[in-house]
């Protein structure tokens, strides 16, 4: 009875263990979870080099938190603390850094938030996670395992070849685990076949693959257009911008303004003229620019007389009418790798005014191209409706391994310990379906006696006869007794039996026409092949108790 807090105790701690490791795996399977190992000074003194850092997905975030997030190019996490912006975009920098991350992360693209530091965890989980390791305690599972089949196996042969003679003091009954401990092995057991799986896919699986993808190009060029007019009844102001007609009485020189966002390269800027009998002509506005950065704005300035004089002189010389003239303002956009982005302002020139083609939208130019992306990502699996990148398998493989190695030696403790505080203490717990508790008992004289030296054949002598096993206690000692036709089969168990003792109830010694059996040394073929059948085939019936 003293032992039972002490089992539940233990109990408790292979079901935590269990637990822990099950809600750590699930955790960095699910995404909810992500250890970092720190490289760098940069978080110093908070974090040194070799730190296993435990991110935890949690928000809101605010100034002064220590958080995670992935850079979009090099497929890094990088662990800074948050300064300053807000959630569209945060000021990131270390605090052993001098100058702040070039990146701004939104809350979106933050992993989650420093929640455990290891100190030189990192270089540990390396360790562990190294194939060696992995294979060590792989065959240490399998091993010990089958160390404990064989060792079962060598029980059972013994058990069944042994004679019935007197037997060691010894305790040789295998008794089972006790029900806890039972509902725990199946679970851990299972925690080992899927950190193996999970390890054996992971440490096959590349860390990294490549992923070509074709995206809409982000080039695009805003057009503009103004004109100084005076105060006049024709506009409510003095400068008249797009999409509003430009007329002519009015003014005659139009600055178009250039906003391009994109890759950067090489801009050009012409004027292609048109009239409908066929004549066109290229007015160049401005050379090739080479500019750096996302960003290029100009402006060029279209002399609408100069247009209108061209178109005048070509109709002159080909007889074809000058007008309507058509006005189409090119930017000639070069990026390296792409292909030519070549957005146009479309504008017709009448002697009256200068107006828009179409309306306001086509101010706006888009580059109706596709990029091709190649990128380099972390190779992933689905799993449970989210995504197991192979670097966090490799974390996960050996703490589910180690949380069920370290789990099944404290169920093996428990189960070494957990033994009855007696061997028939033990036999009552396992065999009662068998047994039936009496009084002590004798038999007539005419039975004979035999001693069975273990249990088990004892139980099996019963299970064969369709019998019970009568069973009592006394003076320490256990003794368990089976009557089938004129011959008793005993057992005894208990700290009182010394080698040679009698229990102190005993059965009546056998008659003078009877042998007597007590030191027989029969094996169980030879029990099972001296009893009786009855006319179904099965065992006959014991005689009558006393």
């Amino acid at each position: 009875m003293a032992h039972r807090p002490a089992r539940r105790l233990l109990t408790a701690m292979v079901l935590g263990v269990a637990l822990l490791g099950v809600l750590a795996a699930g955790a960095i399977a699910t995404g909810r979870a992500v250890l970092v190992t720190t490289h760098g000074l940069s978080m110093k003194p908070v974090y040194h080099q070799g730190d296993l850092v435990v991110v935890a997905g949690s928000g809101p975030y605010h100034v002064g938190q220590i958080v995670a997030y992935r850079l979009p190019v090099k497929q890094m996490v990088v662990v800074h603390r948050i300064i300053g912006g807000d959630a569209a975009g945060f000021v990131m920098k270390g605090d052993n850094n001098q100058s702040i991350d070039p990146h701004h992360p939104a809350a979106t693209q933050i992993i989650g938030r420093a929640a455990l530091r290891v100190p030189q965890g990192g270089l540990w989980l390396a360790r562990l996670t190294d194939p060696v390791t992995l294979a060590l305690v792989t065959f240490m599972l399998t091993a010990g395992g089958g160390t404990a089949v064989q060792a079962r196996r060598r029980r059972k042969r013994a058990a069944m070849s042994r004679h019935a003679s007197r037997r060691p003091r010894a305790a040789r009954t295998v008794f089972p685990l006790p029900r806890p401990l039972q509902a725990v092995a199946g679970p851990l057991a299972a925690i080992s076949v899927a950190g193996l799986a999970v390890g054996a896919l992971a440490w096959s699986s590349p860390l990294e693959e490549v992923v070509s993808s074709s995206a809409p190009s982000a080039r695009q060029l805003n057009f503009a257009y103004s004109a100084a007019v005076g105060r006049t009844p024709a506009y409510d102001g003095s400068i008249v911008r797009s999409p509003d007609p430009v007329f002519r009485r009015l003014s005659n020189t139009v600055d178009v303004h250039l906003a391009y966002q994109g890759r950067s390269g090489s801009v050009t800027v012409s004027a292609d003229l048109a009239t409908p009998g066929g004549w066109h002509s290229t007015v160049p506005l401005a050379p090739a620019t080479t500019f750096t950065g996302s960003r290029y704005e100009s402006t060029v300035r279209l002399d609408l007389r100069m247009f209108d004089a061209r178109a005048q002189s070509a109709a002159a010389v080909t007889g074809l009418p000058a007008g309507p003239l058509s006005v189409a303002v090119v930017a000639r956009v070069r990026t390296a790798g792409d292909a030519p982005f070549s957005p146009t302002l479309n504008l017709n020139l009448t002697p009256l005014q200068l107006s828009m083609v179409s309306d306001a939208t086509n101010l706006i130019v888009h580059d109706p191209a596709t990029v091709a992306h190649t990128t380099r990502i972390s190779h992933s699996w689905t799993v449970l409706g989210g995504h197991l990148t192979v670097a966090h398998a490799r974390v996960l493989s050996p703490i589910l391994l180690l949380a069920a190695l370290l789990a099944t030696t404290v169920l093996g403790f428990i189960a070494r310990h957990a033994a009855p505080a007696s061997e028939g203490a033990g036999i009552r717990r396992r065999y009662a379906p068998l047994l039936a508790s009496v009084r002590p008992i004798t038999t007539p004289a005419n039975f004979g006696l035999i001693e069975v030296t273990e249990f088990v054949t004892l139980a099996r002598l019963a299970e064969r006869c369709g019998l019970l096993v009568l069973h009592w206690s006394r003076s320490g000692v256990d003794t368990f007794i089976v009557l089938n036709e004129g011959t008793a089969y005993r057992y005894r168990s208990g700290s009182d039996l010394g080698p040679g003792s009698k229990a102190s109830t005993t059965l009546a010694s056998p008659g003078p026409d009877h042998r007597d059996h007590s030191q027989l040394e029969p094996t169980m073929t030879e029990i099972d092949a001296a009893l009786p059948t009855n006319s179904l085939g099965s065992p006959g019936m014991a005689g009558t108790l006393l």
